[in-house]
């Protein structure tokens, strides 16, 4: 509170006035997201012990307070240039130490926030906030993978007991042969897209209390969302005709509900790469990423066996890559490669084409790192 002394005349009482104005700016929603994203990093809020889906509950004082109007351009433009500033970047879903997180001199990191870690807990706040610093101190970036068309047996939110024991809901489908247990989504369905969004303030819709598995990845302080299995479409034409519009629209619904609380919310696209021919999708993400671009795993047939691509099916990926490229978006490269010498390869053909290169195990559960894995 400014204490004023009497006597103060009409242009004192301006000046106060603008000086008030002036910090309540500084305050404000718009500036703290923009801290968040590109400046310090915040003061991180405690996240309760893990709870199970019957029990956890957001606490109040971890949703993001309603974004202030900010200039979707601008937005747009501050979010570009953070992303093609990173030149490296990892890749581990299971079994992170912290630690060894920590350490690595990745720009970016892909994470998975919920089930990620080897202690089997989610990410706290606080760590997502460690994880924001690189070693050396300067910014890294930080995103969270979620399957929009597969759904993994371990999530609670796609395979609950009532699920299980009852009747399974209308988008749960058949299983992945190259992934056991996994099992494919009819993502155009409406009761799936409110699964992963939520509703309006992001609450999960079966109990409107904890977050959706798209606000747990906002509310965590991440920057972004990895996004997989977009390319689910192509395997589905039947239950989801007109699928690969339907998947444009979905993505550009999960950006738009995300980025009403944080404008500066990344949204990353991996492989489907043949919707980048859609406008929509490439107005809608911030970057790309291309598993197995140059050799790589799976064939959709169980085997999952490691194999070199043909130079016929690199030029139709590299082709439809260089689309978002063009626009300005940054692309991802993981190959995973049997041995050093294809890791050579794949490294300098990725780097040729002008994308950010990682090599990795196949079942991401290692955190790969340069001059000592690849």
């Amino acid at each position: 509170m400014v204490m004023l002394k009497p006597g103060l005349g009409i242009q004192g009482w301006i000046a106060v006035a603008i000086f008030a104005l002036a910090a309540a700016t500084l305050c404000s929603p718009a500036m703290a997201a923009r801290d968040q994203l590109g400046g310090p990093v915040p003061e991180a809020v405690p996240s309760p012990k893990p709870a199970s889906r019957a029990q956890r509950v957001t606490p109040a004082n971890t949703a993001p307070a309603p974004a202030a109007k900010i200039d979707q351009k601008s937005a747009e433009i501050e979010r570009l240039a953070r992303i093609n500033g990173a030149k490296s970047w990892g890749y581990q879903l299971y079994g992170m130490k912290f630690e060894e997180a920590m350490a690595s001199p990745y720009d970016m990191l892909v994470i998975d926030a919920m089930t990620g870690l080897a202690a089997g807990r989610p990410f706290t706040r606080d760590e997502i906030t460690a994880l924001k610093r690189k070693p050396d101190g300067s910014r890294r970036i930080v995103v969270s993978y979620l399957s929009v068309g597969e759904a993994e047996p371990y999530r609670p939110d796609y395979f609950a007991k009532e699920y299980m024991e009852e009747e399974a809901p209308d988008w749960l489908m058949h299983e992945n042969k190259d992934w056991p247990g996994s099992r494919i989504i009819r993502f155009c369905s409406d009761g799936w897209q409110m699964t992963i969004l939520g509703d309006e303030k992001g609450r999960n819709i079966y109990n409107s209390i904890e977050a959706s598995p798209l606000y747990r990845i906002v509310e965590l302080g991440l920057d972004g969302v990895y996004m997989d299995r977009v390319d689910v479409y192509e395997e589905i034409k039947k239950e989801c005709p007109d699928g690969a519009q339907k998947m444009v629209d979905f993505v550009a619904k999960l950006a738009a509900h995300a980025r009403k609380a944080n404008p500066y919310f990344m949204v990353i696209l991996q492989n489907a790469e043949d919707l980048l021919k859609n406008p929509k999708m490439v107005q809608t993400i911030d970057a790309v990423a291309k598993e197995s671009l140059f050799h790589g795993w799976g064939g959709g047939d169980g085997s999952n066996k490691q194999h070199a691509n043909g130079a016929e099916a690199v030029k139709w990926s590299v082709d439809r890559l260089n689309i978002a490229k063009a626009a300005g978006r940054a692309i991802f490269v993981i190959d995973y490669t049997k041995n050093r010498t294809a890791s050579d390869l794949s490294l300098r053909r990725i780097r040729e084409q002008g994308y950010v290169p990682y090599i990795g195990p196949k079942d991401l559960n290692m955190l790969w790192l340069p001059g000592k894995n690849f």
